[in-house]
C-alpha cells in the first residue's frame, strides 16, 4: 500500500511539473535592450552603418515610454547588431521591431543579401515591414528630432497601415519581398520614405514607391503613379479619385472617394501571341465639387461617371507603358497570371519575359460607379 502511494505521488508531482514549468527563453526585460526600428546606410571603409531605435522605459510613479537612437557599423548586419554590446551594455531584442528602412544606395547595390539574417535568425520577424530612404541617408528617418512621436518606428508602422486610406504607397514586408522576389521575370516594389517640411518641423512621409528589378533599385514611381499601379495589382482599398480641368474634360474640379475596387487580369494568348486585358471596376461616392455644375442628378452622374472611367484609364495606361518603355520590369504580376492559368506558356517564355513584356499589348478597361453624392445637391447660393 505505502508504494502505490508513493506512485501515486510521484506521477502526481511528474503531472504537475508539466503544466508550472517557465519559459525556457525567459530574460528580465531590464536585461534586454528592445528594438522598435531599424535603419542600413553604408558605414565607413565598406562596413555598414546600422541604427537602432531603442525603446527606453522610465519607472516610478509618472512612468515614460520613449525612444533612443544607437549607431553602430559591423563587415555584416549581424556583425554590426553585435558590436551594438559595446554600446549599449545589453544585447539587442529584435522580436518588436516594426520597420527596416535601407537607404538608397544600399539598394542600388542589392536587397536580399541584407535581408538574409532577418530570414534566418530566430529573433527577427518577417512581419518587419521594408521601407527605402530617399534622402540622404536611412538612419535620419529614426534619428529626427522633428517628429512629436516618442517612437518614430511605432509611427512609422501606423502610417503604413492607414495608407488604406491613400493608397499611394504599398506595404511589403520582409516575407513578401523574399517570396515575391524570387519569381523569375518579375520585378517588384517598395514603399519608399523622406523628410518633408512640417510646420518648420522635417517629419517623414511614406509616399511613392521604388521598383525593384534583378535585388537592385530601378527607378521610382510618384504617389499617383503608384496609385495607380496598385489599381492594376487589385490592391486599392480606398483613397480618393481626383479629376481637374486640366487632367480630364470634366468642368470643375471633383473629388471621389472610393469605397471599393475590383480589378481582374486575364492573359490572351494566341499562338506566340499574348497579350493582357485589365478589366477595373471602381464604386466611388462624390466627396468634393468646385463649383456649381450639377453632376448630382441622374444624367450628372453618369456623365462624371464616364469622365472619371476615361481619366483612370488613361493613369493606368500611362504607368504601363513607362514600365514598358523605361523599365522592361513587370510589377504588375502578369508574369505570376500566366504562369496561374497557362503554365506551359509561361515555361516557354519565362527566360524572355523582359523584353516580351516590353512589347506586349494590354487592354485596359475601367467603369466607375457613384454610389452616393452626399447632401446637397448642387453649391448653395446666397438668399436662395
Amino acid at each position: 500500500m505505502k508504494k502505490v502511494r508513493t506512485m501515486a505521488l510521484f506521477l502526481l508531482s511528474l503531472t504537475c511539473s508539466l503544466f508550472l514549468t517557465g519559459c525556457w527563453n525567459y530574460r528580465e526585460i531590464d536585461k534586454m535592450a528592445i528594438v522598435a526600428g531599424v535603419a542600413v546606410d553604408k558605414g565607413s571603409d565598406g562596413q555598414l552603418k546600422v541604427t537602432a531605435e531603442i525603446i527606453a522605459s522610465s519607472g516610478g510613479r509618472e512612468s515614460k515610454t520613449e525612444s533612443k537612437i544607437v549607431t553602430m557599423e559591423g563587415k555584416t548586419v549581424f556583425d554590426a547588431v553585435r558590436n551594438g554590446i559595446a554600446i549599449t551594455g545589453k544585447r539587442l531584442y529584435w522580436s518588436h521591431s516594426i520597420v527596416l528602412i535601407l537607404s538608397k544606395d544600399i539598394g542600388a547595390e542589392g536587397i536580399r543579401k541584407l535581408l538574409d539574417w532577418y530570414i534566418r535568425d530566430a529573433e527577427c520577424r518577417e512581419d518587419v515591414n521594408l521601407l527605402i530612404s530617399v534622402g540622404q541617408t536611412a538612419g535620419e528617418i529614426l534619428s529626427n528630432e522633428g517628429t512629436t512621436e516618442e517612437i518614430k518606428s511605432i509611427s512609422l508602422g501606423e502610417t503604413i497601415k492607414n495608407q488604406v486610406s491613400l493608397s499611394k504607397a504599398p506595404k511589403v514586408d520582409v516575407l513578401n519581398f523574399e517570396l515575391e522576389s524570387k519569381n523569375e521575370g518579375i520585378a517588384t516594389i517598395l514603399p519608399t520614405v523622406k523628410l518633408v517640411e512640417v510646420n518648420k518641423k522635417m517629419v517623414p512621409q511614406i509616399i511613392g514607391s521604388a521598383i525593384i528589378k534583378a535585388d537592385k533599385i530601378e527607378g521610382y514611381l510618384s504617389g499617383e503613379e503608384t496609385k495607380a499601379l496598385l489599381f492594376i495589382r487589385d490592391e486599392v482599398n480606398g483613397g480618393l479619385l481626383i479629376d481637374t480641368p486640366e487632367q480630364s474634360s470634366v468642368a470643375i474640379p471633383v473629388s471621389l472617394e472610393i469605397f471599393t475596387n475590383k480589378t481582374k487580369v486575364k492573359p490572351k494568348v494566341s499562338g506566340k501571341d499574348i497579350k493582357f486585358d485589365i478589366n477595373v471596376e471602381t464604386t466611388v461616392a462624390i466627396d468634393e465639387l468646385h463649383g456649381s455644375v450639377n453632376y448630382i442628378d441622374e444624367a450628372g452622374r453618369k456623365k462624371l461617371e464616364i469622365i472619371a472611367a476615361k481619366a483612370l484609364k488613361s493613369e493606368l495606361e500611362f504607368v504601363i507603358n513607362k514600365l514598358q518603355a523605361d523599365y522592361g520590369a513587370d510589377i504588375f504580376g502578369f508574369g505570376t497570371k500566366l504562369r496561374e492559368n497557362k503554365i506551359k506558356v509561361w515555361n516557354r517564355v519565362n527566360k524572355n519575359w523582359e523584353q516580351i513584356f516590353s512589347d506586349m499589348k494590354v487592354n485596359v478597361d475601367t467603369k466607375v460607379h457613384i454610389k452616393n453624392s452626399g447632401i446637397l445637391a448642387r453649391e448653395y447660393e446666397k438668399g436662395s
